[in-house]
């Protein structure tokens, strides 16, 4: 039966976007560790605009680490490419963060670089030399965030340097990136010295970030899940600074908004967003039921709608996106 709707709901998801005219010109790549070759789903532009009272932020700018480098050209022509890529790539997307007053630090040639590591590293140079301009630490997931900070404390010593002398260290070999930092990067020993001097004065790196970035006001990102294991550590390096979980999302597309972003990761709540895609959910009780039996995987659990669903009872959320394939969440 879930078959049988998914099918019908494939048919009037294509015919709705044959009537309206949509185009598509990209794909992204669908993670999934259980499937044997890359699978593509159908890229939308939309972009939502969240304003969070409690933190206002002034014209400045965001030290995110964020990436997008992984594409391909499929043999239709079509660009296939991470989720998150086709997000930073779309011209959407720098509009937003300029109406938000939240543009990245690092240029394009940074986050898109061929080399995680390169990248990194010059993020976290950027992000030095607008310290006094960054408004807020992002990634799209917490670990991110832990993985950046934790690089810094290796490197912190020679991104010194390199401010100091303005020269870009010799580890960064990718010409477009280093022709890019060349324009940010001007000699500077008195922000050298004040970061050293940060730096040495910290104990074991508690409250990094607010002491790089004495205008930060908070940290974002996918904290939630998954995420939750690396809250420990990235409320070491934030100290006081709020943390802010984003909204509930997957490549496959986003399932739900935090309606309550300034309460605490553990705590958040979200809101289905029905405009996405089409939402089931199957009781968990109905899989708890079928546990141990050699077939259970097969049998057809009823899914309830999104106005049939009870609360204090937990759920499987299925989601049917535009391209018109249904995915399992937990």
């Amino acid at each position: 039966m879930i078959l049988w709707n998914t099918s019908i709901r494939t048919f009037f998801f294509f015919f709705w976007q044959l009537m309206i005219g949509q185009e598509y010109t990209n794909l992204i790549l669908l993670v999934n560790f259980n499937w044997k070759k890359p699978n593509f789903g159908i890229f939308s532009v939309l972009i939502q605009l969240h304003s969070c009272r409690e933190f206002p932020i002034k014209n400045g700018k965001a030290l995110s680490f964020i990436y997008g480098s992984k594409q391909f050209k499929t043999k239709g022509g079509l660009a296939a490419r991470t989720a998150t890529s086709n997000v930073f790539r779309n011209a959407g997307y720098k509009c937003a963060m300029r109406a938000l007053q939240s543009q990245c630090c690092s240029p394009d040639e940074v986050i898109f670089g061929p080399d995680f590591f390169q990248s990194l590293y010059c993020h976290l140079l950027c992000g030095l030399i607008f310290r006094e301009e960054v408004q807020f630490v992002s990634s799209t997931f917490a670990h991110s965030i832990v993985h950046a900070f934790r690089t810094f404390e290796q490197v912190w010593e020679e991104l010194c340097i390199d401010i100091r002398e303005g020269v870009l260290t010799s580890r960064v070999t990718v010409p477009s990136i280093r022709m890019a930092m060349s324009k940010l990067l001007k000699p500077n020993s008195k922000l050298a010295n004040l970061i050293h001097k940060k730096c040495t004065g910290l104990s074991n790196w508690y409250g990094l970030i607010p002491e790089l970035f004495p205008n930060a006001k908070y940290i974002y990102g996918i904290m939630t899940g998954s995420m939750e294991p690396y809250l420990k550590k990235l409320r070491h390096y934030a100290g006081e600074l709020p943390l802010l979980t984003a909204d509930y999302g997957s490549s496959e597309g986003w399932i739900a908004a935090n309606v309550n972003p300034q309460h605490p990761p553990e705590c958040a709540t979200y809101a289905v967003l029905p405009h996405i895609g089409y939402f089931e959910f199957i009781p968990l009780s109905d899989l708890d039921n079928t546990r141990g039996e050699p077939d259970f995987l097969c049998i057809d659990s009823q899914p309830v709608s999104l106005t049939e669903v009870k609360v204090g009872e937990e759920y499987e959320v299925v989601m049917t996106n535009p391209a018109g394939t249904e995915f399992l969440f937990d």
